[in-house]
C-alpha cells in the first residue's frame, strides 16, 4: 500500500506543481493532483468510459458544431479561470479549478473520440455522436454528478480519488498515445471489435511511451528544482 501511494505521488509530481493550498483536500488527504489538474484527469478519464458506455456503434462523426462549441468554451472556461487568477483579477477556489479543468478534460477526449474510432475500427460507423439531444443531456448529467459527488468530498473516498486522479494520468497518457500510434498506417483499421488482438501492438507500444514520457517529465523537474533551490 505504502508502495502504491508513493507512486501515485510521483506520478503526481511528474505532472503538477502540487501546490498544497491548490490541492483537493477529501478527509485528511491530499491528492497527487492540484486542483485543477486533477479535474483535467479524471475527467479525461470519467468522459472516455461514458462515451465507450454509450456510444457503442463505432460512431466516427464528429459531434454537431453546436455540441462542439460549447466543448470548446469549456476548454476556454478552465485556461480563462487559471489566466484571470495567475493576473490578479480574482482569486479562484479549489472548487472551480476542479469543475472548469473537469470540463476542460471530458471535452477533449469527446472531441477526439470519433476520430479514434475511425482509425481504430476496420469498418466504422458513419453516425455523428451526440446527434440526439438526449444523448447529450444524458453525457452532461454524468459528467455534473461525478463533479458534485467530488466536490462533496466524502471521507471514506480519499484513498479511491488519490489513487483514481493517479490512474487518470496513467490512462490519459496511454490514450493519447494509442491514438497517437493508430494514425500509423501499418495500425490504423484494423478491429472489428473494441476488445481485438488488434490492439495488443499499439497497447504496448502506448505503454512504453507512457512510461518513457512520464519517467522524462519527473525527471526533468527533479532536475529543475535541484537547480532552482
Amino acid at each position: 500500500m505504502d508502495f502504491l501511494f508513493s507512486l501515485a505521488d510521483k506520478i503526481g509530481f511528474a505532472v503538477c506543481h502540487q501546490i498544497p493550498s491548490r490541492t483537493i483536500i477529501i478527509g485528511k488527504v491530499y491528492l497527487p493532483l492540484c486542483g485543477r489538474t486533477s479535474g483535467i484527469y479524471i475527467g479525461f478519464l470519467i468522459s472516455a468510459i461514458t462515451l465507450f458506455i454509450i456510444f457503442r456503434k463505432k460512431e466516427n462523426g464528429l459531434a454537431p458544431l453546436y455540441i462542439i462549441i460549447i466543448f470548446c468554451l469549456f476548454i476556454f472556461s478552465t485556461g480563462l479561470d487559471w489566466a484571470l487568477s495567475h493576473l490578479g483579477i480574482y482569486e479562484s477556489s479549489n472548487n472551480i479549478r476542479f469543475i472548469t479543468g473537469f470540463l476542460a478534460g471530458s471535452s477533449i477526449i469527446a472531441i477526439s473520440f470519433p476520430v479514434f474510432n475511425k482509425q481504430y475500427y476496420r469498418i466504422s460507423n458513419d453516425l455523428r455522436i451526440f446527434k440526439s439531444s438526449v444523448t447529450s443531456i444524458v453525457y452532461i448529467l454524468i459528467l455534473f454528478i461525478f463533479i458534485i459527488l467530488t466536490l462533496l468530498r466524502f471521507s471514506f473516498l480519499s484513498l479511491f480519488y488519490y489513487y483514481l486522479s493517479a490512474f487518470a494520468v496513467l490512462f490519459t497518457f496511454f490514450f493519447t498515445n494509442l491514438f497517437t500510434v493508430l494514425l500509423i498506417p501499418a495500425f490504423a483499421n484494423k478491429a472489428e471489435r473494441l476488445a481485438s488482438k488488434f490492439i495488443i501492438a499499439p497497447s504496448i507500444i502506448s505503454l512504453v511511451l507512457t512510461f518513457f514520457e512520464l519517467f522524462a517529465f519527473f525527471k526533468l523537474k527533479e532536475l529543475f528544482l535541484n537547480l532552482w533551490t
